[in-house]
């Protein structure tokens, strides 16, 4: 990643935090194959480090998130047990609300933004607002894809 990608995501969780707040932000990108993720950045970087290429499940929340390009919503960890596995080491966090918000690049959702806070921290918040402000990101993710495809050939 280039400088001004880390610094646009450093500046794009101080802006969430001032303007939806959370207690864990955290960048994941699709990898261009479609069957990979990876986190390129987090606010916590002991719970929730960078870390390698993760496989896909595509399941409810996939198709919702992914396929869909709609923000995902959860109140509570019982909304998202049955879509991450680590909901155990959320909860344990203090952890329960999240946002997922995707990011597109032409129509295609090429990652997501996500927001975690305690219970029902989102539930009245404008969807609109996080969707917009995460699509920023967009320049990162397309940065992202172009260094796998090229270290790929």
């Amino acid at each position: 990643m280039s400088p001004n990608a880390s610094a646009l995501m450093r500046r794009l969780d101080q802006d969430f935090s001032l303007r939806f707040g959370h207690k864990l932000f955290t960048i994941t990108a699709l990898h261009p194959d479609g069957n990979h993720v990876i986190r390129l950045y987090s606010s916590q970087q002991g719970a929730y480090a960078q870390d390698g290429l993760k496989p896909v499940t595509r399941d409810g929340w996939h198709a919702h998130v992914i396929e869909q390009g709609k923000v995902f919503r959860g109140s509570v960890i019982e909304d998202v047990k049955d879509y991450f596995p680590d909901h155990e080491k959320i909860a344990a966090m203090g952890l329960g609300a999240v946002l997922n918000i995707p990011v597109k690049q032409s129509d295609l959702v090429v990652g997501t933004v996500n927001i975690l806070d305690a219970d029902h921290a989102y539930d009245h918040l404008d969807l609109s607002l996080p969707y917009e402000e995460a699509q920023r990101l967009a320049i990162v993710f397309a940065e992202y894809r172009a260094d796998m495809t090229e270290a790929e050939q």
